[in-house]
């Protein structure tokens, strides 16, 4: 079944800045709010129809409140520094929801791991589970470089048994997240992750060492967003011919299974 994707232009209800250089931003946008999952992205149009920046920016569906839905992003160029300009009422054009998401699996102990700006497309992950699943417990493992580029703290706690982890030892565990993963011994434990590469990488390895299972979101530039531009194309693990070597983020993923990226 093909999924239904939609332009739809939502209105800003609120674009509140959370650190020097990420927002979160809630958007009355119906079409596309109604039919997210976790996992799922939008493309944000950052300008007026002719000016720049002109391509759509791809980023992930942080929550969903009936008609809303939330995007929380980090401020790293001209289409995120314009979107940070956006106030309440500001008409604002996305695409979506677009991609595949996370599969959440039969276990009763899900984890899941962020890193940086990388906990976005969690926290409605973790909703779903708990919706889902009520029974099963549900551990997130928060890592940032600093106390102040940790986020959604306080909505990633009311989900679950929150664990923290800093580079610099200003808030939690001092050292990387992939230390907290690495302290846990539950066998029956399905591992989601979202973060910058190496630290993903690191989580995949652990999965592989401890047998659990693991589904990795990716991050990409991307033109489309729909698979026209293929410039999101990734190196699939193994030894693959011809176009079976890569795998396309926005439509083959951005969630997939460690081990297809990762052998």
């Amino acid at each position: 079944m093909v999924a239904l994707q939609y332009v739809e232009t939502g209105c800003i209800q609120q674009n509140n800045q959370l650190n020097p250089d990420s927002f979160e931003m809630q958007i009355y946008a119906p079409q596309i709010a109604q039919r997210a999952e976790p996992g799922q992205f939008v493309m944000v149009s950052c300008s007026e129809v002719g000016r720049s920046p002109l391509l759509r920016r791809p980023l992930s569906i942080h929550d969903v409140h009936g008609d809303t839905l939330t995007l929380l992003y980090r401020v790293v160029g001209e289409g995120t520094a314009v979107m940070a300009a956006m106030g309440t009422g500001d008409p604002i054009s996305l695409l979506g929801p677009l991609g595949q998401g996370f599969t959440i699996a039969e276990t009763d102990h899900h984890c899941l791991v962020g890193g940086g700006i990388g906990i976005a497309p969690l926290l409605l992950l973790a909703r779903k589970i708990a919706w889902t699943q009520p029974k099963a417990g549900i551990t997130i493992l928060a890592g940032a470089r600093n106390r102040q580029e940790l986020l959604a703290l306080e909505k990633f706690a009311a989900m679950g048994t929150l664990h923290i982890s800093t580079d610099d030892g200003s808030e939690g565990q001092h050292g990387f997240v992939t230390q907290l993963l690495g302290n846990m011994h539950d066998t029956a434990l399905a591992v989601y992750t979202c973060g910058p590469t190496p630290m993903m990488q690191g989580v995949a390895k652990l999965c592989r060492e401890h047998g659990w299972g693991c589904q990795v979101s990716l991050e990409s530039h991307m033109a489309c967003g729909i698979g026209a531009c293929l410039g999101c194309a990734v190196a699939r693990s193994g030894i693959h011919a011809g176009a079976d070597k890569y795998v396309h983020v926005c439509k083959d993923g951005p969630v997939f299974n460690a081990e297809v990226i990762w052998a």
